[in-house]
């Protein structure tokens, strides 16, 4: 009886240890999302880079970024696209105080047609900082030199050297959370910050002059 008494208490234990384990690796393996942005430039001819940022509760693991498309970004900011990242589904960039950012219906402004749909010039311009003119070219039309090649994007950016970001630009982009802005992405409030701080001329020019 004793030893039955023995192996029912060794094998209650090894139970409730087992669930301790598990409530413990479920804790380990919680995590956040967030939407970022990164200047590498992404794929199909991106000049940047939209994530999904995974932040796990446990310090020792490392970020997880997951790409998407600048159009994805901006729905999922928008909260026309239900997703983790805004999981209240509210529009991103009013909260953060930008200003016409978001999803727009069909409008008549001085008697032009802007078609509805979702829109953010800041995203738009997020390149800028990065890069001094738009960093792609397409071929030129027909009626022009064939062996030519003209830029082709909204340039002129805003960074001081061809293809990156001066010292001095660097350091300010370091104030968003980026260790190293060529490489790392801003997330969260950073980003949104970042994005709300683009749209203040003054700002613009004390980084254009960096």
């Amino acid at each position: 009886m004793g030893k039955l008494r023995a192996l029912l208490t060794c094998a209650l234990l090894a139970v409730a240890g087992f669930g301790f384990l598990q409530q413990s690796t479920e804790v380990e393996l919680a995590y956040k999302e967030y939407l970022g942005f990164s200047l590498m430039p992404g794929a199909n001819s991106t000049a940047v880079s939209f994530h999904i940022i995974k932040k796990w509760d446990d310090p020792k693991l490392p970020l997880e970024a997951v790409n998407i498309t600048q159009r994805e970004f901006t729905a999922i900011a928008s909260g026309m696209i239900k997703h983790n990242a805004n999981p209240k589904g509210e529009n991103l960039f009013a909260t953060h105080g930008l200003i016409d950012c978001g999803y727009f219906n069909d409008t008549v402004i001085n008697m032009r047609f802007y078609e509805s749909g979702m829109r953010c010039n800041t995203v738009n311009d997020i390149w800028r900082l990065r890069w001094a003119e738009w960093p792609y070219y397409i071929a030129s039309p027909r009626n022009s030199n064939p062996n030519t090649l003209t830029p082709f994007g909204p340039g002129p950016g805003w960074a001081r050297k061809p293809l990156q970001p001066s010292e001095g630009q660097l350091e300010i982009l370091k104030t968003y959370g980026m260790t190293d802005p060529m490489v790392d992405a801003v997330w969260g409030a950073d980003a949104f910050r970042l994005l709300k701080d683009m749209q203040d001329p003054a700002w613009v020019t004390t980084y254009r002059g960096s």
